[in-house]
């Protein structure tokens, strides 16, 4: 058989793959939404299906990252699809990063829920997980599209991210530092917000990612 003609079992597991592949990101972008409704509302169940669905989704990459070295081992892939299987392997840390960083913004909403943080930061913050869900769902969507177009516009949305984050941290230290009563909550408000703005970065490193995979050039250095 050619060489530019994969066999079935070859395509079989290209397909698993990328099947295996939706199945974390979908999940990736569940425990997000969960995050966000978690801090709208705590609710301790909530609370406990993000940890567990954050140890599932760790389990699940670290098998996904096993099939993906097996296939290269067995079917020696040739070209874009070694491109593609060795980005894939790349993409698949970033999700487990951001189920890392699910469980500890639950974590933080947790030791926070009590307290009346003041409703313009509530605000902010759900506005940026509501964001950073559609961030995460087109950085998934590019990479198995390849679509170079779409994955560009993931660091300009970042940017919104970003500028959500500083009026955060503005608003922390306006008005939570100066009232004693916030003062044992403040570090972890700083660190929910700073875990949230970091899983809008691991969207971006996905776009990045696949933008190498279709040019071979790394955004904005060899660009």
């Amino acid at each position: 058989m050619s060489e530019k003609t994969p066999g079935i079992s070859f395509q079989n597991r290209m397909d698993n793959i990328v099947d295996d592949y939706r199945e974390l990101g979908n999940l990736a972008i569940r425990l997000n939404g969960d995050v966000v409704k978690l801090l709208e509302n705590y609710d301790e169940s909530v609370h406990k299906s993000i940890s567990a669905g954050s140890s599932t989704l760790d389990i699940k990459t670290i098998n996904l990252e096993r099939v993906c070295i097996r296939f290269m081992a067995t079917e020696q892939p040739l070209a874009k699809d070694l491109l593609f299987i060795e980005s894939m392997l790349r993409v698949i840390s970033h999700i487990k990063r951001v189920g890392h960083l699910c469980a500890k913004i639950a974590d933080s909403i947790r030791n926070i829920h009590e307290v009346p943080i003041p409703e313009k930061i509530l605000n902010q913050m759900a506005l940026m997980g509501e964001y950073i869900g559609v961030m995460l769902k087109k950085s998934f969507s590019v990479f198995l599209n390849h679509d170079l177009d779409k994955a560009r516009e993931l660091d300009r949305d970042d940017d919104k991210i970003d500028e959500l984050y500083d009026s955060i941290l503005n608003e922390v230290t306006s008005t939570m530092i100066n009232d004693a009563e916030f003062a044992p909550y403040i570090i972890d408000t700083i660190f929910l917000a700073r875990y949230m703005e970091r899983i809008a970065d691991k969207a971006v490193s996905i776009g990045s990612r696949t933008i190498f995979m279709i040019t071979l050039k790394r955004p904005g250095i060899d660009e």
